[in-house]
């Protein structure tokens, strides 16, 4: 099975169209910032699940009110809820959206409380990818400029859920890291300019470019 990842298209959907085109994978994974309302519409997000399974968190940059109401062809939603754990093909999937801050000032903040809270409603139920807009910080979360941008409650979250394969964006810069336990956080870049991230499940291995192999036996 063939999945891709991607991220922070901003309304520059074309690369994905490409990408889509060329591997034909069953199943997208997004990081979210699709793009802002009016940068993007219900008949965008059709094309998408005429062709794959899609599975997605909101960014920053995400119409609120339309990516809620988008269904894959199963009537599935394709936004992931809060503390959902999702089976999909063989794999087990969740999501938090949003990035972090510390108020609800904006509908797409969300606090250290609130992600502690869903850390620890997926933490002890099997979790084989985990994609969250914000990265955890000190893992695959350098901007552009080679600073660190991601926070410690990601990195919390990371470690109660203990997901195989760590999915982020938000900081517009394609990094790998593959951690001593066998786990991988991936940034999965800046979809507008091309970034994407391919991944294969065989022989219950998740093969992560042609690169890194992550076991999904436990």
């Amino acid at each position: 099975m063939k999945l891709l990842a991607v991220g922070d298209l901003h309304g520059r959907w074309e690369p994905m169209w490409e990408a889509l085109e060329e591997e034909g994978p069953e199943l997208v994974l997004s990081c979210g910032d699709w793009g802002d309302p009016g940068e993007v519409g219900e008949e965008d997000f059709s094309r998408l699940t005429s062709r794959t399974y899609l599975l997605t968190v909101f960014g920053n940059h995400d119409d609120l009110e339309l990516l809620p109401l988008v269904r894959n062809r199963d009537g599935s939603p394709v936004l992931l809820r809060r503390g959902e754990v999702r089976d999909v093909m063989g794999l087990k999937i969740a999501g938090i959206s949003g990035i972090w801050a510390k108020s609800h000032r904006k509908p797409w903040y969300i606090t250290d409380e609130e992600v502690a809270q869903i850390a620890d409603s997926l933490g002890g139920r099997e979790v084989d990818i985990l994609i969250t807009h914000g990265c955890p910080v000190g893992l695959a979360d350098l901007t552009p400029s080679g600073k660190h941008g991601g926070q410690r409650c990601f990195l919390d979250a990371f470690r109660t859920i203990s997901p195989k394969v760590h999915l982020c964006g938000h900081l517009h810069r394609k990094s790998i890291r593959l951690l001593k336990s066998g786990a991988v956080v991936a940034n999965v870049g800046y979809g507008a300019e091309g970034d994407f991230l391919l991944l294969f499940v065989k022989d219950d291995n998740i093969y992560i470019g042609h690169e890194v192999v992550v076991s999904l036996l436990r």
